[in-house]
């Protein structure tokens, strides 16, 4: 089951799922859908690219004399984020290392994502903490 959150404020409503932390619906308040509808073609709506953006030659990523690969655009948009809190409109989510991402990014990282909705804007911000 997709872990989902509704935000609303009477002139947006957005969606946000755990899974890549993706905002995959922004509606007006006539129910407008302002963002991609993923379909086969392109099964995303607006993934966070996390290291990377784009493609390392060879997809590796060379560090302190050790190879790892990593392909297109990285890896959070394929991880599941924790909420650390989840508001009427607004919400934020969290992704750590783990064993799987040292295995292809070898640093420890703290990416925090919050999604906030003010008046007739979605604000998202991005925090990348080395810990």
């Amino acid at each position: 089951m997709m872990d989902r959150h509704l935000l609303s404020n009477g002139t947006l409503s957005a969606t946000v799922k755990a899974d890549g932390a993706e905002l995959c619906s922004l509606r007006d308040a006539a129910g407008e859908e302002m963002l991609w509808q993923a379909a086969p073609i392109w099964s995303r709506h607006a993934p966070v690219l996390f290291p990377i953006v784009g493609r390392l030659k060879d997809d590796t990523l060379r560090h302190d004399g050790k190879s790892y690969r990593m392909t297109q655009h990285g890896f959070a948009r394929d991880k599941r984020f924790a909420w650390l809190n989840r508001g009427a409109t607004g919400c934020r989510l969290v992704l750590h290392e783990d064993a799987e991402t040292r295995a292809i990014y070898p640093f420890a990282f703290r990416l925090e994502i919050a999604f906030t909705l003010d008046d007739d804007a979605l604000d998202v911000s991005f925090s990348v903490t080395n810990p």
